[in-house]
This record gives structure tokens, sequence and C-alpha cells, in this order.
């Protein structure tokens, strides 16, 4: 194995997407990891139950916004099987008047926004690729819902959906929940998407995306699981190794636009996704995202909506963090080669 590696030379890949560059260097797998936790490790369950996302713990949190429970339960009382409440610690607070202040300087405005938690199931799991299929059913409609919910405030510009899983991924709390933070800008990372996107449909008349699949789906090698509509590949310029993209087969710019069918076959198909994951990878901690149009977009013939898996295969160091360019020590390709083993 050692002599195969050394075989691959390094190469830098560019993102179809966003133009950004990344080092794949197969040879750095082969690095002395001689420091405690260097090397990424499996995740650790070490929270306290009940915690405040367990049923019988509804007062812990602010009051729902969106509940799927039996009927007759009652509100923010125990009989739910999925809760949307609003973050106890937000990043962003739904504030009356947003200031905003500008100089040519030191330009400032006000944290304005909402900042939610999807409480995923009732049960207290810590790994969502133990959910039934039915709660992951559930998590994904409910990304809907609450998209609709936001679209409908012309204050709010963007909403973005992702999950922390494990604490080197961002999860401060075990119990499987998302997040929510819709805001009155634009991340800068969905931005530059969105405008090196468009920038290249006027130059060619094609999304990038659509060019994705129909060059995955022909070449294969990056491949790991498909179903009906989707294809979930790996990132062929990861930020990480074992990145992964899940892209509808069809163009469509907003998640919004999905049925409550092709959000039920999404769903089964990222539950099989991180259950391959963890079993490739011993558990590691990772990270999913939504990658949606803004909020009351049109349909974007240059967009795409996708999520991207984000595994912490590596720490970020002085390249990464000082220079924004990764370097990852597994070729995409034999990443999904991997994942592909593990897939039922």
């Amino acid at each position: 194995m050692r002599n195969e590696l050394l075989s691959l030379a390094p190469e830098f890949r560019r993102n179809p997407v966003t133009g950004s560059w990344v080092v794949v260097a197969p040879e750095r797998s082969q690095r002395p990891m001689a420091l405690t936790h260097a090397e990424p490790h499996p995740r650790a369950n070490g929270d306290s139950q009940p915690c405040q996302f367990c049923p019988g713990q509804e007062a812990d949190t602010p009051n729902e916004v969106l509940a799927y429970r039996e009927q007759g339960s009652p509100i923010d009382g125990p009989g739910w099987r999925l809760r949307v409440v609003p973050n106890k610690f937000p990043a962003v607070r739904p504030l009356k008047k947003p200031g905003t202040t500008s100089n040519d300087l030191f330009a400032h405005a006000s944290a304005f926004g909402r900042h939610e938690v999807l409480i995923a199931c009732a049960d207290h799991h810590t790994n969502p690729a133990a959910l039934s299929d039915e709660q992951f059913c559930d998590m994904f409609r409910a990304y809907r819902e609450r998209l609709v919910a936001h679209d409908a405030d012309e204050s709010l510009v963007y909403a973005a959906v992702f999950q922390n899983v494990g604490a080197e991924a961002g999860a401060s709390v075990g119990h499987t929940h998302s997040q929510i933070i819709a805001t009155p800008i634009v991340p800068d990372g969905i931005r530059h998407e969105l405008e090196s996107a468009e920038s290249r449909f006027a130059a060619t008349h094609r999304c990038v995306f659509c060019d994705i699949v129909t060059h995955e789906q022909s070449d294969e090698v990056r491949i790991v699981a498909e179903s009906a509509n989707f294809l979930a590949v790996t990132a062929y310029a990861p930020r990480f190794a074992y990145e992964m993209w899940v892209l509808p087969r069809s163009h469509a710019s907003g998640y919004e636009s999905a049925s409550p069918s092709q959000l039920e076959e999404l769903a089964l198909l990222m539950k099989r996704l991180v259950h391959g994951l963890d079993k490739t990878l011993d558990s590691p901690a990772y990270n999913w995202f939504l990658h949606t149009a803004p909020l009351r977009s049109p349909e974007l013939p240059h967009f795409h909506w996708h999520f991207e898996i984000m595994p912490r295969t590596s720490r970020p160091a002085g390249f990464e963090w000082g220079f924004d360019c990764h370097i990852v020590a597994v070729s995409p390709e034999q990443a999904a080669r991997e994942l592909r083993k593990q897939m039922h």
C-alpha cells in the first residue's frame, strides 16, 4: 500500500463550482501522528440523559414553532416525535428594528435573524444513522416546512440548514438535532457559489451542477450511491477526505420545490450515506449542510440545490487557515471505492 501511495503524485484540483483550489496528496496519509488526537478519532458519546432536548424537558427550550406530535398531545409537552424551537443561545436574534451603521472603514450591523434547533427525534439518539426511516423522512420534510416559513418573512434573505455530529464538528449537545439560521444577508460561501455558477452559465449557457451530474453519471468513478432522482458522489475537489455531495438528477434551484416523495427518497439515501460513512471511517465527526437558493428566488437556471456531507478526517492547519487551500490525503476516487463497499 505504501508503494502505491508513493506512486500517486500530489495534484491540484479546482472546485468546478467555486473555482477554489485544493491539494490531493496521498503521501500525506503516511506522516507520523505523534500528538494525542492529532489523528481524527471516533465520536464519543459522553453526554448525560435526559438532556434538554428529551421529552419531559420541554420547559428547558423556548416554545416550539413546529412539532410533529401525537394528536391531542399538549403544545410544548411530551407526545412529539420532532420539534423545532428557537435556539436558546442564538447567533442571531429577531430584533424589531435591526440597526445598521456603515462608514468607510468600520461597518457593522445588528445580528438580526432567526436561529432554530430542529430536534429530530424524541429518543436520545446521538447517532443520526440510528434514526428510523420515518424519523429521517420527518427531518427532511421539516427542513422544507421551515424554509417555507422563513420565505414568508421579507426581512429574511437566506436560510442556512445544517447538522453537526460530534464535538469535533461543532456539536455541543449529543441528542440528534439540526440547526436553521435565517439571516437578512446571503452568507459569503453561498454568495460565492451563486456568483461563480452564474458566471459560468453566462459563458456556457449550462448549469455547472447539471454538468457535474452528467459527467459523474458517465465517469462513475466518484459515485457512492444513487436513487431514481438523486446522485451521491465524492467531491472532485474536497475540503476533507471522503466529502460527499448529494445532488438531484434534474435541475432545481430551491429545496422547497422538492415533492414529498422526493424528500422521502432523499432522506433514505442520506441515511444510507451516513451509515456507510460510519462504517468506513469508524464513526467520525461530520457535518451536513444544505445549499439552496436564497429565499423567494425565482427558479435560477445556473444554480442547483444540493447537500454536502463533510467528515472531519483531518485537522486544518497552517496552509488551510492561512491561505484557504485545503490538503486531503485520500483521493476522491479511492474514497468513493471505500464508501461504495459499505452501502446497502
